[in-house]
């Protein structure tokens, strides 16, 4: 974003500073879908206004996905062999589908997200992006750990491990459930979503048919809610201690900022910027919408599917 070009802060992320003492070199930043899609509804994924349009390498009139696009894009390209992307809804896992590499997706609380630009405080996580599983378990075992500043990683350095330990584990006897509720209809998706899912078995894994999963009814517009009253709140905290030279502080000046900027508003509006700023903060709704969330995702979600199969 414009109004962040000058947001050089002169520090690293608790993420970064693990990666670096592991003898990580740091390349560059990659470009990004601005604020990580979520400025407006007609947001295009992999454009920002200081770095333009993200191309798929594979193909480039196709879409690289987001948010990270950049990431997926680099790695594909093999511009770089380690990268890092932000998830806080497929924000990980749609650009490494789309560029065809290895994303993870980590639980939330694992990773540090001190520093890194927020959407939800209760979603966002970053997670490895890279050519190789190794690689990714090898990004996710040094990245992971607990920080002071972000207590939901309270417990992490007593649940990490080392992710690279189990690569070399027979599937033999695992039971792997292949979720064809979501696969859509698409023939040569499907055709190499059943080419892997037989592959994992010849190898010796049990296969668990999952065709039947419905969210509630009002799930996604509550979930949207969520994302909207977090934004607002959690980019202000981080706006508070953005670099001296940014002279946008709020959401609020940062809405102001676009609307006078003609290359920020060239291709799409600031609808959810908007729509966040109306938010009323942490209250009751807040919390009962969140509660609602967590059941239908926990209790009536993952814990369900595995109880059930």
């Amino acid at each position: 974003a414009i109004a962040l070009a000058e947001n050089n802060t002169q520090r690293d992320a608790p993420i970064i500073a693990r990666l670096k003492a592991e003898g990580a070199i740091i390349l560059g930043k990659t470009n990004l879908s601005q604020w990580a899609n979520f400025r407006s509804t007609e947001s295009i994924s992999g454009w920002s206004a200081l770095g333009g349009q993200t191309r798929n390498p594979h193909s480039l009139d196709r879409s690289p996905c987001g948010s990270s696009a950049g990431s997926g894009a680099a790695i594909a390209a093999q511009f770089a062999s380690l990268a890092i992307g932000t998830e806080t809804n497929g924000s990980i896992i749609c650009p490494a589908a789309m560029n065809g590499i290895v994303g993870v997706k980590p639980t939330v609380g694992l990773l540090s997200r001190t520093h890194i630009v927020p959407i939800s405080v209760t979603q966002d996580t970053a997670g490895p992006m890279t050519r190789f599983v190794e690689d990714a378990a090898l990004m996710l075992s040094i990245m992971a750990g607990t920080d002071p500043a972000d207590p939901y990683t309270r417990l992490a350095d007593s649940r990490k491990r080392d992710y690279t330990s189990d690569l070399d584990k027979p599937l033999k006897g695992k039971r792997i459930g292949v979720f064809t509720a979501v696969q859509g209809n698409h023939p040569a998706i499907i055709s190499a979503f059943e080419a892997s899912a037989k592959t994992m078995q010849a190898l010796g894994a049990e296969l668990v048919i999952i065709d039947n999963f419905e969210t509630p009814e009002e799930f996604w517009d509550k979930a949207l809610n969520v994302l909207l009253s977090e934004f607002k709140h959690e980019l202000n905290l981080y706006l508070e201690l953005a670099a001296p030279a940014v002279k946008a502080r709020t959401l609020a000046d940062l809405i102001e900022f676009n609307k006078t900027n003609k290359r920020e508003m060239v291709l799409f509006d600031q609808s959810l910027f908007a729509q966040s700023q109306a938010t009323t903060g942490y209250d009751e709704d807040y919390f009962n919408t969140v509660a609602f969330l967590q059941n239908a995702t926990r209790k009536q979600g993952i814990d369900l599917l595995l109880t059930k199969y």
